[in-house]
């Protein structure tokens, strides 16, 4: 039988104390009591609860409240305020911060029984979502992608994933380590790019006792650190053919160097890059059976004009964590600031984003971010939404360049697709500069001798 939730009650009032814990006891749940924020915090090193109700004036170590405390610390409990109508502004403070909500005497029980199922619930849904909680978006392709990465993650199988420099995937890829069974296990990264061959194999694969001078015990490597639990390799492409052989090898033997009795391995591998890997596969410079073993599932991180409905919201999640950071009282961003980054390219996608946001607050006077100050940061970057006409001729010229490809050049194909005659097509073609004849494919005629044999099926 699942246990009752536990519920830690902090309260100066050794009567509301005594009524609180009468009121929940009844309604089936475990109880521990604490009269001050220094008893509480002994109570939640020793044991976690579920649920924290407390006084909002109940002070904790390094001088703030309890409730202050309990949201750097155990973010993860659910938190219930007591206050009284005269510290209102403090509560609603509270709240922002991630406290459920709050309760006044004299305290209603039906109202108080409602108010705790409600934040128990409210903490099981935050836990099943912790494991994506670094990614920032609730976009459709996002939620896609996270629902992809949901459903692998179980899996446990090896994986890629690509995207832009600065998209977030090396994020991905930690979220899909803590929705996975190898959660409560290590998780290592490697960056592979500006990193020294020598350099980058003593990290993959350790050092041996006597390799050189100096090595006078073996050190294990990632591979080995990782056991149990996951290895990101970022930029795989940036090992060099020998190490890519060498960890091909390890992964097929499942030993961290061969069959030489070294270590076994137990590690799941997920590799990034901002490069396509089947086509660096396919020109050489990704070993092909290395790229077999690792892309197994392969996922796709979409730049962040992709999903340009998560700008606002990354946006102000980095503003409150640059004025954290550089302890400015900068609360928001000006609807024109918005405006403007929902307008934005941004080649460096989400990791450039953060760079703007992090100069305006530094250079904010105020506690509103201006579209002046958005823009200066930004160095008036380029616009990613085009005008009407300039996306309707845009999408005109792609599309006609589609059918050309699928009919090889024949107009007269590509206006029966088109479902228009000939004329207008080519009035159309004219305009975008298209010739047709590029799109023809040229095929080779065999010599004559070569077709003499294909018929035969004999040399002479």
């Amino acid at each position: 039988m699942t246990p009752s939730p536990h519920v830690l009650l902090v309260d100066q009032n050794p009567d509301q104390l005594r009524l609180l814990d009468e009121y929940l006891v009844e309604a089936g749940y475990r109880v521990c009591k604490a009269s001050s924020g220094d008893e509480a915090i002994r109570q939640l090193d020793a044991q976690t609860p579920e649920l924290v109700i407390c006084d909002l004036r109940a002070t904790a170590k390094s001088g703030l409240t309890l409730s202050e405390h309990i949201h750097q610390d155990n973010p993860e409990i659910a938190r219930i305020l007591i206050i009284n109508q005269s510290v209102l502004p403090e509560a609603l403070e509270a709240t922002a911060q991630g406290a459920f909500g709050i309760i006044t005497p004299p305290f209603d029980k039906a109202h108080l029984i409602d108010t705790v199922r409600a934040a128990l619930d409210t903490a099981v849904q935050r836990r099943d979502q912790r494991w994506r909680a670094d990614i920032i978006g609730r976009s459709p392709v996002m939620e896609q992608l996270l629902d992809q990465a949901r459903r692998v993650a179980v899996s446990d199988v090896n994986l890629i994933i690509s995207g832009q420099t600065g998209s977030g995937k090396e994020l991905l890829a930690q979220a899909i380590h803590h929705a996975s069974g190898r959660s409560e296990q290590p998780l290592e990264g490697l960056k592979c790019d500006n990193m020294p061959e020598q350099m980058l194999e003593s990290e993959l694969f350790g050092i041996r006792r006597g390799a050189f001078d100096g090595a006078d015990k073996d050190q294990p490597g990632l591979l080995e650190r990782a056991r149990g639990g996951t290895l990101i390799l970022n930029e795989i492409c940036d090992l060099t053919p020998r190490l890519q052989v060498k960890l091909l090898t390890a992964l097929e033997n499942s030993r961290v160097r061969g069959n030489d009795g070294s270590p076994s391995l137990d590690v799941r591998i997920i590799a990034t890059s901002q490069r396509n890997l089947e086509h660096a596969m396919l020109s050489g410079e990704l070993n092909d059976t290395l790229y077999y073993m690792l892309s197994t599932v392969s996922l796709e991180v979409p730049a962040l004009q992709e999903r340009a409905e998560d700008i606002p919201l990354l946006a102000r999640h980095f503003l409150a964590l640059e004025a954290k950071r550089q302890g400015r009282r900068v609360r928001n961003l000006s609807p024109g600031a918005i405006h403007l980054l929902g307008l934005s390219a941004w080649p460096g996608n989400v990791t450039q984003l953060a760079k703007v946001i992090s100069q305006a607050v530094s250079k904010s006077t105020s506690p509103v971010i201006s579209e002046a100050l958005v823009s200066e940061a930004m160095d008036h970057q380029e616009r990613v939404i085009p005008s009407f006409n300039d996306a309707r001729a845009e999408f005109e010229r792609r599309y006609l360049i589609k059918l050309l490809q699928i009919t090889e050049g024949n107009v007269t194909h590509a206006a029966r697709i088109a479902e228009r005659n000939r004329t207008d097509l080519y009035k159309l073609l004219g305009k975008h500069d298209l010739e047709p004849a590029r799109f023809k494919v040229r095929r080779t005629r065999k010599p004559a001798r070569a077709r003499q044999v294909a018929r035969t099926g004999t040399q002479g």
